[in-house]
């Protein structure tokens, strides 16, 4: 895998909006709901995450790739 597909998929990872059942663990809380009950309540939609920044996010990926397996027959849907 090249440095720029791996830019590429960093990128894309720290954009991501998450999906409406984020659920955070190990201490790290997320209220997505602010002020509710109230005329000022909206609703937080983060995107990516802050848990990494872009360098981490990238060591990250090419952590997941190492020893990518290639020629593989199927779909991760037909896998899981």
């Amino acid at each position: 895998m090249q440095d720029e597909q791996i830019k590429h998929m960093v990128d894309r990872f720290l954009a991501w909006k998450l999906p409406s059942k984020f659920n955070p663990d190990n201490g790290i809380s997320f209220n997505r709901v602010v002020n509710g009950g109230t005329e000022h309540q909206y609703y937080r939609e983060p995107m990516g995450t802050n848990l990494l920044d872009a360098i981490q996010a990238a060591e990250m990926v090419r952590f997941m790739v190492e020893d990518f397996p290639t020629g593989l027959e199927g779909t991760l849907a037909e896998t899981a």
